[in-house]
């Protein structure tokens, strides 16, 4: 029995470690995934967007409008590093916009009527995308943003603080990416840290 508890001490700490690291490469490849949006957002002087869920995220564009129809936006699907993009099941996500949360801590609030549905909708009618959350303008500004990751900790049920991963979005068109952080998800995703 000595043999196995010294063996769980010496795993546990690598195991959080190499959690961590799953949390820290969804949020670089969010990162990566942004910046070429915004860059995009430039070049092609077409506004951009994002969509993004405690299941995953979405990058829209806008169709420009003419005399038949209006503007609408479309999801991006040709690009595969702007997909749609699941996250992997373990990680928590939380998002802030321009310093309010998006997400709640709680995971007991379940709406029983999450979607409208229409008896008579068309199933040839394309599906209605909702606008985005977070826009990325051809002028190179954006709206203000945090996104923070993290794993679920069930080692520590009790306790609020963990480390989590956060890239925030300036109204400049400035990203920060910051982590890990220890702190809580849905406390701490906009505060000030010192640098260290």
């Amino acid at each position: 029995m000595a043999i196995m508890a010294l063996m769980v001490l010496v795993a546990f700490p690598n195991l959080t470690r190499s959690s961590d690291k799953l949390a820290k490469q969804e949020i670089e490849r969010l990162v990566a995934a942004i910046e070429m949006v915004r860059d995009r957002a430039i070049i092609q002087n077409k506004e951009f967007g994002l969509n993004i869920d405690e299941d995953g995220y979405q990058f829209l564009t806008l169709d420009e409008s003419d005399e038949d129809s209006p503007s609408r936006w479309r999801a991006i699907e040709d690009i595969p590093r702007l997909a749609e993009h699941e996250f992997p099941e373990g990680l928590e996500i939380n998002l802030t916009i321009d310093g309010e949360n998006v997400f709640s801590s709680s995971q007991e609030e379940v709406e029983i009527f999450e979607q409208e549905v229409d008896i008579f909708e068309d199933e040839d009618e394309e599906k209605k995308v909702e606008p985005p959350q977070i826009y990325f303008l051809s002028t190179g500004e954006q709206n203000q943003f945090s996104i923070g990751i993290a794993v679920v900790d069930f080692s520590r049920p009790d306790s609020e603080q963990s480390n989590f991963f956060r890239v925030r979005g300036f109204l400049t068109g400035n990203l920060k990416f910051e982590g890990p952080i220890e702190g809580n998800l849905f406390q701490d995703l906009d505060r000030e840290f010192q640098q260290q």
